[in-house]
């Protein structure tokens, strides 16, 4: 039988199992298909290296878990820089407010209370936490109960919606984040 038959019924045997096993490890299910597409290439890719006394589906989700994870490292850099850059823009937004002549700092402040009090009840939730209490994201998700990808997902939603708020009020100037 031909390495690519025998490849074939064993993707096909071990699909199911594959899909099932990268759904219960991802948090996002628009993860799984790219992944499960990934592992099958890389298993052909490295059919070579595969230990035919072994069993072929511990060795298929091995491969499944490393790419989730090669995955998820990115997309957490990812995110993390995102972050970084609209923590900065903002600063720089900030700072040339600060320069301008005719506002007073409590001017600026009654502005940005006001922009915080108009955000969504779990936007306020976020940034209250973070910048008034002072947690960092990993222990102001567990306070809220959400994941931390999913409280930084909030936390950013958040600034965006204070941006653009005191972006309409002319506090900051700039193009939308």
């Amino acid at each position: 039988m031909r390495t690519e038959d025998l490849f074939d019924i064993l993707v096909r045997q071990h699909a199911e199992m594959l899909t099932a096993y990268l759904r219960s490890l991802a948090f996002d299910e628009s993860l799984v298909d790219d992944v499960f597409q990934e592992t099958l290439v890389t298993a052909w890719r490295r059919l070579d290296e595969f230990d035919r006394k072994r069993p072929f589906g511990p060795w298929l989700r091995g491969i499944g878990r490393n790419t989730l994870l090669a995955k998820a490292r990115a997309r957490k850099r990812y995110s993390a820089h995102i972050d970084v850059l609209l923590e900065r823009r903002i600063a720089e937004q900030v700072s040339r407010a600060e320069s301008r002549s005719g506002d007073t700092f409590a001017e600026r402040l009654n502005e940005l209370r006001d922009c915080v009090g108009r955000l969504a009840e779990d936007h306020r939730t976020a940034v209250d936490l973070v910048y008034l209490r002072g947690l960092d994201t990993t222990k102001a998700a567990e306070v809220t109960g959400l994941t931390e990808e999913t409280f930084r997902k909030r936390l950013y939603r958040a600034r965006l919606a204070l941006a653009e708020c005191l972006r309409g009020k002319g506090v900051i100037e700039g193009v939308p984040a």
